[in-house]
C-alpha cells in the first residue's frame, strides 16, 4: 500500500521554515559565544586565583627555609665493573702467583 502524496509546501511556508532555520542558526551561535566568554572568563578567574596562592605559598616557603643545601655533582663514563661475589675474595698476591705457575 503507497502512502498518499503530500501536498507541496507554498512559498509562505518556504520563507517561514528558511527564516525560522537562520533564526534557530544565529541564537544557538549566540548562545555559543556568550557560554564560551563566560567559560573563558570563569578559567581566567581560576587561573589568576591559582598563580595567586602559589606566589602566596613561596614566599611563605622562601621565610621558613631561605638556605638551600648546594652540592656538586661529576658524571663518570666509565661503567663499574661486576665482581663475582659467589665465591669468597682472592688476594691479589694469590692471583699473581697462581697465574705464573700457569704460565710455562
Amino acid at each position: 500500500m503507497k502512502p498518499p502524496p503530500l501536498a507541496k509546501p507554498s512559498w509562505l511556508s518556504r520563507l517561514g521554515l528558511a527564516a525560522t532555520s537562520v533564526l534557530v542558526v544565529a541564537v544557538g551561535f549566540t548562545v555559543a559565544s556568550i557560554l564560551f566568554a563566560i567559560l573563558l572568563m570563569a578559567g581566567l578567574v581560576a587561573g589568576g586565583w591559582l598563580w595567586w596562592r602559589l606566589r602566596r605559598l613561596m614566599r611563605q616557603a622562601q621565610r621558613a627555609a631561605p638556605d638551600f643545601i648546594d652540592g656538586e655533582y661529576t658524571v663518570e663514563s666509565e661503567r663499574p665493573l661486576l665482581e663475582d661475589r659467589r665465591t669468597a675474595p682472592v688476594e691479589a698476591a694469590e692471583r699473581s702467583a697462581a697465574a705464573s705457575r700457569r704460565m710455562p
